[in-house]
């Protein structure tokens, strides 16, 4: 989500703040006689530049007391402006909005309209802040209608923030318009200030809202080198933030990543924590749509560690704020004792009243705070979850598919040998058949990996397990064709010798994947002349299939890890043929899923027999007859 640059000004003065000015004419307010009426002016600059929101208030409530002495409510307006934006920049909103009426009222007691605006401005600021973009709206309506026909730079940068908050309520057409109107009040004055800039930039945003992604771009390119010229990096880095968003929305994520990372480059040097942990989510998401889900889970660690650090400091800050506001507020009540004791004793009972109320928002605030982060703790770790079981899953259909299509494949080298056989002998009818064969090998083969790339769309996180009735018959007879020539190529004999129909409840995809692998596994390990069977019957409610071999056989210590995950490789066929290691434990978690048994019996140098115990449809229509 974009989020626009807010110019939140003094609207008292078009000038920037400006400390050292406050500080020499603090000094220069000590030789002014407290009966002098030029205090009153010089207190209002010294107030209007103070950049420090604490020493802004000190002065504020010195000008509120000598303004009121002398009855000038055209200094009492400025008193109560500077009061209520030093409260504003304390983040204590309810008193900012107090002193800023005061400052509104005092402004139209002494018909002073540019302070009705300056007035006004600094509400919507406020409303803006707290997020009531209604009212936000509605004051500086009324500060523009102050301030219409001016063409002042205050009338720019009020219009700037009205579309901000018009693009925050997705009013993007009136967004437009007002940052079109204030764009051009800066190119009336010749104004060199980076206002023209973020004009640029945020006309750039509302267009990419629109869809206007190519003059969204070239709006925030030029806003960009504007602000390079002024060296504003706060700006800079935002707009490159933007950059980023629009060329992820173009799809060109490439483009999205260099953006994102010059502006987390720019935020890093010059310590703009905001901008860092928002360029985080961004590199997040873009890493995301990249399938690079490890660097992306990197950068919404990184995301949410900066908004936990940012929020313990603003919470800091502002408890560090309130509580010189409170001394501050102590203090004056101890000039206030020598005049009046009784008023000075309302004060501090209202003041303690205040602090409690403050201490217990910031306890309810504390509370929801660490209530939502271990929300978003256990959000994270489901997704972790997630992520594993689907990195899982991965890894062992891309173990089907190696083990699936290496037995299929290999049964090529035996054709090939005999191809050469048949030209040296000059036996061109066994050529021809030959070729019939390597045709019904590549339909076979083929089909097999139709029928793998088909499972693999159907996977969301876990092999699906769909048990239907399945003849078991059929199955031995397509497996059998498919590793037929791998077979004959290693002069090694498939016997199919099932007793009767065996009809299965099972899934379909995970019993072939059962059978192939113990198949290919069988011919691996079977030297040239040996024969692999595959028999079978019924035995009360199972059906008992088994698959040997006249191979090399197993050791005791290899057959009791055989079924174990461990770090050893495949071992090789008799004919040099390699293996993953991981189709035997597909094989005992596929059986399971299908409620069924495996067992294994082998001895070295005689052959090995795995016996599969598979559930019957018949006895599972029986139960379903008698539920």
């Amino acid at each position: 989500m974009l989020y626009l640059i807010v110019l939140l000004v003094s609207p008292v003065t078009s000038r920037a703040q400006d400390q050292v000015l406050a500080d020499s004419l603090a000094l220069r307010l000590e030789n002014i006689p407290d009966s002098d009426t030029s205090r009153l002016s010089v207190l209002a600059q010294i107030a209007n530049n103070q950049t420090d929101p604490r020493k802004k208030l000190e002065f504020a409530n010195m000008l509120v007391k000598e303004a009121t002495t002398h009855k000038s409510p055209y200094y009492q307006h400025h008193a109560y402006l500077n009061e209520g934006q030093a409260y504003r920049l304390m983040g204590d909103f309810d008193v900012a909005i107090y002193a800023l009426f005061k400052a509104l009222n005092f402004a139209e007691k002494a018909g002073y309209e540019r302070g009705v605006a300056a007035s006004n401005t600094a509400l919507a600021d406020v409303h803006s802040l707290v997020g009531n973009h209604n009212d936000a709206v509605l004051y500086y309506k009324k500060a523009l209608t102050q301030l219409q026909g001016q063409n002042s730079r205050l009338q720019a940068l009020t219009l700037l923030n009205l579309g901000d908050e018009y693009y925050m309520s997705k009013m993007y057409d009136s967004a437009l318009v007002c940052f079109e109107r204030s764009k051009a009040i800066y190119e009336q004055l010749g104004d060199d200030s980076s206002g023209l800039a973020y004009n640029l930039g945020n006309i750039g945003l509302v267009k990419a809202e629109q869809g206007e992604l190519e003059e969204a771009e070239r709006n925030v390119r030029d806003a960009i080198e504007q602000l390079k010229a002024h060296q504003d990096h706060y700006g800079i880095a935002i707009f490159l933030t933007y950059m980023a968003e629009i060329y992820q929305r173009k799809g060109l994520l490439n483009g999205a990543r260099s953006f994102a990372d010059s502006s987390m480059r720019i935020s890093k040097r010059y310590g703009l924590k905001n901008e860092i942990r928002d360029n985080s989510l961004r590199l997040a998401d873009i890493y995301a749509m990249s399938s690079d889900y490890e660097t992306a889970y990197k950068f919404h660690q990184q995301y949410v560690e900066l908004k936990d650090s940012i929020a313990n400091d603003e919470l800091y800050n502002r408890m560090e704020n309130l509580e010189s506001a409170f001394e501050l507020a102590k203090k004056q009540g101890e000039v206030d004792l020598l005049k009046a004791r009784q008023k000075n004793q309302q004060i501090i009972i209202t003041t303690a009243i205040i602090v409690t109320i403050i201490l217990t928002l910031l306890a309810i605030v504390i509370f929801r705070y660490y209530r939502a982060k271990a929300k978003i703790n256990k959000v994270l770790e489901e997704q972790k979850r997630s992520l594993e079981s689907l990195n899982e899953t991965k890894d062992k259909f891309f173990s089907i598919i190696s083990h699936d299509l290496r037995g299929p494949i290999n049964s090529f080298h035996g054709i090939s040998h005999m191809i050469k056989h048949f030209v040296k002998t000059k036996d061109t009818d066994q050529l021809l058949e030959v070729a019939d064969d390597i045709d019904r090998s590549v339909d076979r083969l083929s089909n097999l990996l139709d029928n793998l790339l088909n499972w693999a769309m159907q996977q969301q996180g876990q092999f699906p397990y769909v048990p239907e009735k399945l003849s078991f018959n059929e199955v031995a007879a397509d497996l059998l064709n498919i590793f037929a020539n791998m077979a004959k190529g290693k002069q090694v004999r498939l016997i199919n010798d099932l007793q009767g129909e065996m009809t299965l409840w099972a899934d379909r995809n995970t019993t072939q994947t059962i059978f192939r692998n113990l198949i290919s596994n069988a011919l691996k390990f079977t030297p040239p002349g040996g024969q692999v069977k595959v028999s079978g019957h019924c035995e009360e409610e199972k059906a008992v299939i088994r698959v040997s071999d006249t191979g090399v056989g197993m050791s005791v210590a290899k057959l009791n890890k055989l079924f174990e995950v461990h770090g050893e490789k495949s071992t090789f066929g008799t004919a040099g043929e390699k293996g993953l290691g991981l189709g035997l434990l597909l094989v005992q978690e596929f059986v399971e899923m299908n409620g069924g048994h495996i067992e294994v019996q082998s001895t070295p140098h005689e052959g090995t027999a795995f016996t599969v115990k598979l559930p019957l449809f018949e006895k599972h229509a029986e139960l379903q007859e008698s539920q």
